[in-house]
This record gives C-alpha cells, sequence and structure tokens, in this order.
C-alpha cells in the first residue's frame, strides 16, 4: 500500500521517499520468491515525526505492510509458506521504546529489535539472519554519519540488496567545513573514494551547475564506497527534490547483485519521480489558493514541476548513445542480455523503454542482431548485436 500524502505535512520529501519504498519492497519480495526467509533490516528505524496512527507513515511500517502483503499472496497462490522477519536498530531509547508497540500488530512476522548504534549490532544482525535468507538493508538516518566500514560485512552477504538515504544538502554543506572531526566522519562516510581531491579540482562538465558538479562527486563518492565494500556490481541513485525547490534534497542510493534488481529498480523509480511531480504541484497549488484565496476547481495542473519528464527524457538520450556505443563492430558481437544490464545501471529508463530503443536503432541501421525473430518487437536476452 502507498503511502498517505495526508500524513506528511512539513515533511513531504518522507513522502516520496516512502513512495518509493512501497512500492520496492512489495516488488522485490515477489522477486526472491525462491527463498523461503527473507529478513528486512532498518538500521535507523526511529519512528520520527510519524502522523499515522498505526505507523503508516514510517519506513519500517511500510516495510511490514509489504511484507504481510506479500506472505499472504504467497499463501494464495499455494507457494508455500514463508517466514517473514524485520530487525529493527534505533539507539534512541524514547524512540526504541515505541517500536515495541509494533511487535503486537505482526504477530505474522518475526519482529527482533535492537536498541544500540547501528554499526555495533552489526554482528547481531548477521547472526539473526539464516545463511539461506533473503535480506533488504535499508540505511535511513536522522543525519549523515555513518561509519560505512563497520557495517561492510552486513552489506556483504549473499542474497542482499541495500538502499541507502544519503542526506546530499547536509554532506555537501559539511564538506566545505575546515572542521577535522567532520572531514573524518565524512571519510568514514566514503572511505578511499579520493571524494576530498575530486571537490578541490571539481571538474564542471559542459551545461553543469557548479552545485551539480558537487552532486555529481560526492553521489559516485558514495556509490563507489558501496560498491567497494559491500561487493555489488550495479549501483544507483534516485533524487527527491526539495518540496518547493529545484534542487536535490537527498539522493536514495540503491545496491544490487542483480539484473532483475536493476529492472524492478527503474520501474519504481520513474512511478516514484512521477508521483513526486504530482505532489509538488499539488502543494504550488494549495500554497496559492492559500494566498489569494481561491481554489482550482479542476485541480493542480503540473506546471513548472515536470522534472521527471525532463529528466526521463535527457536519461533515454544518453542511454541511446551509450546503447550504440557498447555495441561492438563486426564481427564481435555481444548478447542483448550482456548489453542491458549495465547500461541501464547507468541511465534511467526503464528495461521495456530500452528494448524498444534497441529495435528503432535496428530499424534505422545503426545496430544489427543477428538472431531476430519474425514479427519480434523486442530483442531476446540471447540474441547477437553488433555493429
Amino acid at each position: 500500500m502507498r503511502p498517505d500524502l495526508a500524513n506528511y505535512g512539513g515533511r513531504e520529501q518522507a513522502y516520496v521517499k516512502h513512495h518509493f519504498l512501497a512500492d520496492y519492497v512489495k516488488k522485490l519480495v515477489f522477486k526472491v520468491a525462491s527463498h523461503r526467509d527473507v529478513v528486512y533490516v532498518d538500521g535507523f528505524s526511529g519512528p520520527w515525526k510519524d502522523q499515522g496512527e498505526n505507523f503508516e507513515d514510517t519506513s519500517f511500517g511500510i516495510a511490514l505492510e509489504a511484507l504481510r502483503g506479500a506472505k499472504q499472496a504467497w499463501a494464495r497462490l499455494g507457494r508455500g509458506d514463508r517466514k517473514m522477519t524485520a530487525l529493527l536498530v534505533e539507539k534512541d531509547p524514547n524512540a526504541h521504546a515505541r517500536l515495541q508497540e509494533i511487535i503486537p500488530r505482526y504477530p505474522d512476522i518475526t519482529i527482533q529489535t535492537f536498541n544500540d548504534d547501528f554499526g555495533k549490532v552489526v554482528p547481531d544482525l548477521i547472526a539473526a539472519i539464516p545463511d539461506d535468507a533473503f535480506s533488504f538493508v535499508l540505511m535511513d538516518p536522522k543525519g549523515w554519519k555513518i561509519d560505512m566500514r563497520s557495517v561492510a560485512p552486513l552489506l556483504r552477504r549473499p542474497n542482499c540488496e541495500v538502499v541507502f538515504n544519503f542526506m546530499f544538502t547536509m554532506i555537501n554543506w559539511s564538506a566545505s567545513m575546515p572542521n577535522a572531526a567532520i572531514q573524518a566522519a565524512l571519510e568514514a562516510l566514503m572511505p578511499a573514494t579520493d571524494w576530498r581531491c575530486r571537490l578541490d579540482d571539481l571538474d564542471i562538465m559542459t551545461g553543469e551547475t557548479v552545485a551539480e558538479a558537487r552532486k555529481r562527486v560526492l553521489v559516485t563518492a558514495i556509490s563507489d564506497a558501496v560498491k567497494g565494500l559491500g561487493g555489488y556490481p550495479y549501483v544507483m541513485e534516485t533524487p527527491v527534490l526539495f518540496p518547493t525547490k529545484d534542487r536535490t534534497f537527498y539522493s536514495l542510493i540503491y545496491a544490487t547483485r542483480s539484473t532483475k534488481g536493476i529492472e524492478v529498480f527503474r520501474d519504481c523509480q520513474h512511478a516514484t519521480l512521477k508521483a513526486q511531480d504530482q505532489m509538488r504541484a499539488d502543494l504550488q497549488t494549495t500554497r496559492r489558493d492559500d494566498l489569494f484565496g481561491s481554489q482550482d476547481m479542476f485541480g493542480s495542473p503540473v506546471t513548472g514541476n515536470e522534472f521527471a519528464g525532463r529528466w526521463m527524457a535527457e536519461q533515454e538520450r544518453l542511454a541511446r548513445t551509450a546503447l550504440t556505443a557498447d555495441v561492438p563492430p563486426d564481427p564481435q558481437s555481444i548478447t542483448y542480455g550482456a548489453l542491458w544490464p549495465p547500461i541501464l545501471a547507468r541511465y534511467g529508463v526503464r528495461k521495456t523503454r530500452l528494448g524498444r530503443m534497441a529495435a528503432e536503432l535496428k530499424d534505422e541501421g545503426r545496430i544489427r542482431f543477428l538472431d531476430w525473430g519474425h514479427r519480434k518487437q523486442v530483442p531476446d536476452e540471447s540474441y547477437r548485436v553488433t555493429r
């Protein structure tokens, strides 16, 4: 179930984050149906500033509903029982005490809570996860100070995916401060990524603003840190904007070892960015109505907030270029199944759209498929392609 915007007054950016999380966890759990054990790990559970009656506007509340829904759906389909577990970590004693309220509401899910720092309980978390279980780790701290090396053993376990809320605005501001303690904390967050030198010698690409260039450096740094420490070949980002400003508030960083994970992430990302545009338009309309004392009887047209459309168009342009550039020249070839995952990991297009783009390039003579079937609209994984 997707979140209700009515519960997010004054924190609309959290609605966008939870929209993504609700879609992703639901699809993720069905994606890993072969695993009898599914474990959700929330490293910074809270709750904080929740307004719903049943924690439905919290990350763990959304995840628990998705786990319950998947468990019930599998039972209806006759696929047998699945054990769902939630490991919730919160170091604040008052917030941790509130977590206990959630346990009796989900008797069908095993819930274990930890009142400690996330990094310190990593060995306990690993011990609580069955060896053959699929685990999904959410790192959504109130701030940004995380020693990534301390959580690396959890990220490295097999059959694991990660979503990390990278607090870009706070981190970008902190990166400009000469304070030694802050710089050390940033190094612990993004170890061995050379982020400091890249910011000092900022390379601004054509068409980029300074802010965009700094974001590219910092998002690349945290992505490289997650990739290196966790052993993830695919790390992607989706931006969450300020509700009323055309600037990134924070970035959701997603890491997977699965090509199916890439596909699911892009589907959820597109839906989330469209929901973000609509939320921003609704907020703009509400503020206009409050200011002028009038209401728009036809609802809120999305004007000036079409970030999703602009972003997707640019990502399609880049992906189209990559489709041609990544295909080897004749007589060499590559299977489409090997071609699409790295392109989809780099650029924000859906797999279905990338397949249609490949067909268009074939029709234009830009690339050539050696095995294209009769009446096929998009390529199969096994199709060889050359140019």
